[in-house]
């Protein structure tokens, strides 16, 4: 799996005092260029470089270098589906994931029988979380490529992630014997997925020996240190983490795009003080670089408290790049919720970011506040979906609620150094800190304006409020305040500058008896994604190995008191499955029941679950059946939409 943000997750308060967290998992030489060499040679000029020269810059930690020659390599070789793939492999390990499967499947379309090319869409597909893609396009890479100890790594990786543990390692050990022979690269890539699959399988020591090895095998890259980095932060061992990251220091020349990825891991170190330092070096590198000033604004606050310097930096950043709706959003929550200027948040809402198709004249400017609004709309939407899968009633937005959710979305990047907003602290507000506003979601909502009922508030870290809702959706705790059959009104708000991204969503109840147990996934609904990969704390299934089969839930009134005295989870051939039940007593169940398979889920599969028991003294007996979705769709671009991780 990919190095992420190692606080990224769901989180969950259920209710004003509750709080469930979710984590996302965490994750020179011409060895590449063994697999680039190992199918339809790339035809070199003498004076343009190629691909294995981009990446054995890379290799030397000359990312932008890098960068800039398969960019301009491209722009003149536009059908060079191995310029695109190795571009796509260096945006990957920049942590640019969006970028690099758009470039993986542009080599895929002009290539797709080409080992190296299915190789690196292998890893790109992965580290987007599309496992299904990854296998598919894995499968075919060591058909291609069989002697490309890559093609096997990539490949075991995301059969790991998928949950396929013995033919993983049947792949692994494959790469293993044809790198012991090969360059640097091969044998550290083989490592760094042994430690993919033992973090898989939660034998932490062995995954961090196995990042070792990587490191030994590559000593003078900086990925292999920023990898133990990350794992050192998931580990929750920050002390590790810096130290990783000062010998970074010492190996990075100066290369922007580096110190930027240096800056990013301190950031989720919580390590603002060489966060800042490499900020500042990259932008020394590339003065008046937007992104750069965006973020240091942003440290300006969490690391110096320092506002107006914040102030400046976002507006250097605007200046820089007319469109960066990021900065101005920060801009703009500096303004309302630092300095409660609400005029000046208004005119710095409506006069300050220009549209990416701007024209001019009236449309010269983004509202900012409008777009804040038209994400909690695209959010909402997306609940409803889920919502009427469900049979439920449409929820409606709710004005004050938004603007708590978005109030608590920034203070955490203000307050970003602070240990405290880690994990569980994460819904949490301390009296003092900048832009607070409230202890917990119901003392927020109540600051803006809204009358007290009961709320619940789930947070993530996702690209868009749809990738946010489905994140909630599929998993355990995180779906039930969702699907209440007595949510009232919902608010969403979310904060994005880079890498830093939160999306937060407060929901308002009226605890009413309504007779309704509601299921998910619903009666005959079809397309159900196969497995669920956990990710969530509490752990709902804390002896698993994940992946396990994908969440199947009864949600019943909040009140009412209700006993589980049977249920079966089957097939539509064959008998019951076993698995993990939670029910409605359990901690944190919001009086739902909770089955998950101790496997995933086949595709294109009927499932029936039965439920009986006792609902304030009275018997129930429900069955309901509900389809998987298909198989690993093509490599069609577009597929990836509707891959279930």
């Amino acid at each position: 799996m990919p190095p992420a943000d190692p606080r990224s997750g769901r989180y969950e308060n259920a209710r004003s005092i509750d709080s469930i967290v979710v984590r996302q998992r965490v994750t020179l030489g011409i060895t590449l260029l063994l697999l680039l060499a190992a199918c339809t040679p790339v035809p070199r000029a003498s004076s343009t470089p190629d691909a294995r020269d981009s990446l054995n810059l890379m290799f030397a930690n000359r990312y932008s270098a890098a960068a800039t020659q398969l960019q301009d390599r491209i722009r003149v070789h536009p059908d060079d589906a191995r310029s695109h793939a190795a571009y796509a492999l260096l945006l990957n390990y920049e942590t640019r994931q969006k970028s690099a499967l758009s470039e993986a499947q542009a080599a895929a379309r002009l290539a797709p029988r080409d080992g190296y090319v299915l190789t690196v869409l292998t890893r790109v597909q992965d580290w987007n979380s599309n496992l299904s893609d990854a296998v598919l396009a894995g499968a075919q890479a060591v058909k291609a490529a069989p002697s490309s100890p890559l093609a096997h790594a990539f490949y075991g990786e995301a059969l790991a992630d998928t949950g396929r543990y013995q033919d993983a390692v049947r792949e692994l050990t494959r790469a293993a014997t044809l790198a012991r022979t090969g360059a640097a690269y091969d044998r550290a890539e083989t490592e760094r997925d042994w430690a993919n699959y033992y973090q898989d399988r939660k034998d932490y020591q062995q995954a961090l020996a196995h990042f070792k090895l990587a490191a030994s095998a590559q000593p003078r890259w900086v990925e292999r240190l920023l990898e133990l980095a990350r794992f050192s932060i998931n580990r929750g061992d920050l002390s590790a983490a810096t130290g990783y990251l000062e010998r970074t220091v010492q190996l990075s020349p100066d290369d922007a795009s580096l110190r930027e990825q240096l800056g990013t891991v301190a950031i989720f170190a919580q390590d603002f003080k060489v966060a800042k330092a490499a900020y500042q070096a990259a932008l020394r590198l590339q003065p008046r670089n937007a992104l750069d000033l965006s973020v240091l604004g942003d440290i300006a606050v969490a690391l110096d408290r320092d506002p107006s310097a914040a102030l400046g930096d976002e507006r250097a950043a605007i200046a820089a790049q007319p469109t960066d709706a990021e900065a101005g959003a920060y801009l703009v929550a500096v303004l309302r919720y630092l300095q409660k200027d609400e005029a000046a948040a208004v005119a710095a809402a409506q006069h300050s970011v220009a549209p990416s198709t701007s024209s001019g004249g009236a449309a010269a400017y983004l509202d900012l506040d409008q777009e804040a609004l038209n994400r909690q709309a695209a959010a909402l939407a997306a609940v409803n979906h889920y919502r009427a899968l469900a049979g439920l009633t449409p929820a409606p937005a709710s004005s004050i609620i938004h603007q708590a959710a978005l109030s608590h979305a920034f203070y955490t990047l203000f307050n970003g150094a602070d240990q405290q907003l880690r994990d569980l602290g994460i819904h949490n507000e301390v009296k003092g800190d900048l832009g607070y506003s409230g202890d917990n979601q119901l003392a927020r909502a109540e600051h803006f304006g809204y009358a007290p009922h009961s709320m619940g508030e789930v947070i993530t870290h996702r690209d868009d409020p749809q990738g946010a809702v489905t994140d909630w959706i599929d998993s355990v705790y995180h779906r039930l305040p969702l699907v209440r059959a007595d949510l009232v009104e919902l608010g969403y708000g979310d904060a994005y500058l880079d890498a830093q991204r939160i999306q937060v969503m407060d929901v308002s109840f009226r605890e009413r008896s309504t007779g309704r147990i509601v299921v998910y996934p619903a009666a005959d609904q079809p397309g159900v994604p196969v497995a669920f990969n956990g990710n969530e704390i509490p752990d709902p299934a804390p002896n698993a190995t994940y992946p396990i089969g994908y969440p199947v839930t009864a949600t019943f009134d909040r009140l009412a008191t209700v006993a589980i005295s049977a249920y079966h989870f089957r097939a539509s051939t064959g008998g019951d499955l076993s698995g993990y039940a939670l029910r409605p007593t359990d901690p944190d169940m919001e009086n739902s029941f909770a089955f998950m398979a101790s496997t995933p889920l086949a595709a294109s599969t009927t499932y029936s679950m039965e439920l009986r028991g006792t609902i304030n003294g009275a018997p129930f007996d429900k069955t309901w059946r509900f389809t998987t979705a298909a198989g690993a769709p093509s490599l069609n671009p577009q597929a990836s939409a509707n891959v279930a991780r």
